[in-house]
């Protein structure tokens, strides 16, 4: 059997032990970052089966050392076999036990150690029994990854370790029958086609080693994705906390510098009105009925301004007891003739409700603040006006009433 071990032979496994070598300190470098069960699975693996190959290599050459290297070579398999199906099992959210390894690796050694000294330390009595071992290996691991196929179907990296896993199962088991024949017909071996699936199946161990590297980066791609739409999804409600009133859900003025600068992208374009309104005699509302009935003034006059406005408007709560109304493409009449209805909308109540506003229009985004000055000075104007009617009329806005036993407060307003 020395021609069987020719140079293409030695440097075949030579280049194989590299290979998983390297593959193995990928997976465990990749493992330090993403840290995944699974790669540390595979990290191990392949460093089993780099170490069964090194020792493969000093018993070609030093045949002398087959009784302590050959099932050193057997040994680093089994634990290869291991530590791809837990991997593949890690991968496919299957249940794998945590110590499951421990008790299996001194039958494993045994095993190793007893079964040359069983069939020979010949090189096709030993390879025949790890064709077999290795084939059953990769059945496994190929079915422990079919769970993974519903949760990934469209996976490169999952495909190339199924298509690897499949390659693999065919080339040893195509070992089984040669070597067979070999041991119990003194068949020849078919030298040229033994190199050529050899080579076939460096390739094959390279592209599952990989697979499974790619299938790692793919699962932490997706998980920074989640992470990703998680963080966009707080950064959007961290925002419209921030942005919005907590009394009356209105937005707050951080939220009305934000929309400022998005019309600052659409200057020539964006038009509208703008409305201040402020909510008269807030202060004897509180005075006489509490902050309690205060607090539901400015939301009985929010919830009534959002009734008055189209879904893409604005409505900010500007100060204590002072709203911004900016509405965007919409008709200066059409808004007027709105708020003129506001009153009326909010007479009734208890307490009653009444407030002054003023509104101004807006042809280019950089008028806005402008037009909310313009807009603020009409509200104190109708408000300074209001007064003076009060006063001539010798009547307050808000009549106060004793609350009697019945309970309620006896309000009118002008």
């Amino acid at each position: 059997m020395a021609s069987l071990f020719d140079n293409v032979h030695v440097l075949g496994l030579t280049i194989q032990a590299m290979g998983a070598g390297l593959i193995g300190m990928l997976c465990l470098m990749l493992n330090r970052v993403v840290q995944r069960p699974a790669l540390s699975a595979w990290s191990a693996g392949w460093l089993s089966l780099a170490f069964a190959l090194i020792a493969m290599l000093v018993q070609q050459a030093a045949p002398k050392t087959s009784a302590f290297t050959l099932p050193m070579y057997m040994f680093g398999e089994y634990l290869y076999g291991y530590f791809l199906i837990a991997g593949c099992a890690h991968f496919a959210g299957r249940r794998w036990p945590a110590g499951l390894l421990q008790p299996l690796l001194t039958p494993a050694a045994v095993v190793a150690i007893a079964m040359p000294q069983l069939i020979g330390y010949e090189f096709r009595n030993v390879f025949l029994v790890q064709a077999t071992l290795l084939s059953g290996f990769f059945i496994v691991a190929l079915l422990a990854l079919r769970p993974a196929v519903k949760r990934y179907p469209s996976s490169p990296g999952l495909l190339a370790m199924r298509i690897a896993l499949a390659l693999l199962i065919v080339n040893f088991l195509y070992y089984i029958p040669i070597f067979g024949a070999n041991l119990l017909f003194n068949e020849p071996l078919p030298m040229t086609a033994l190199k050529l699936s050899s080579a076939a199946h460096l390739v094959f161990e390279f592209v599952l080693g990989f697979g499974g590297a790619v299938l790692v980066l793919e699962q932490s791609h997706r998980s920074l994705a989640v992470r990703n739409r998680d963080l966009l999804a707080d950064n959007r409600r961290f925002r419209i906390e921030a942005e919005q009133d907590a009394l009356t859900d209105a937005c707050n003025r951080h939220a009305f510098f934000h929309l400022l600068d998005e019309l600052a992208v659409q200057q020539h374009t964006a038009h509208g009105c703008v409305a201040v309104i402020d909510v008269d005699d807030m202060k004897t509302i509180n005075d006489r009925f509490g902050h309690a009935a205060g607090d539901a003034a400015l939301v009985r006059v929010a919830n009534t301004l959002r009734g008055l406005v189209r879904r893409d408007d604005h409505l900010f709560r500007w100060g204590g007891d002072e709203f911004l109304l900016i509405t965007i493409a919409l008709d200066g009449v059409e808004f007027r003739s709105r708020l003129e209805s506001l009153n009326a909308k909010l007479r009734g109540g208890d307490p009653s409700v009444q407030v002054s506003h003023g509104y101004a229009e807006f042809t280019r985004a950089d008028q806005l603040l402008d037009a909310v000055r313009r807009a603020d000075v009409a509200m104190y104007a109708q408000k300074r006006e209001r007064a003076a009617l009060r006063r001539r009329a010798g009547i307050n806005v808000i009549e106060g009433g004793s609350r009697g036993a019945a309970g309620g407060p006896r309000d009118a307003t002008i």
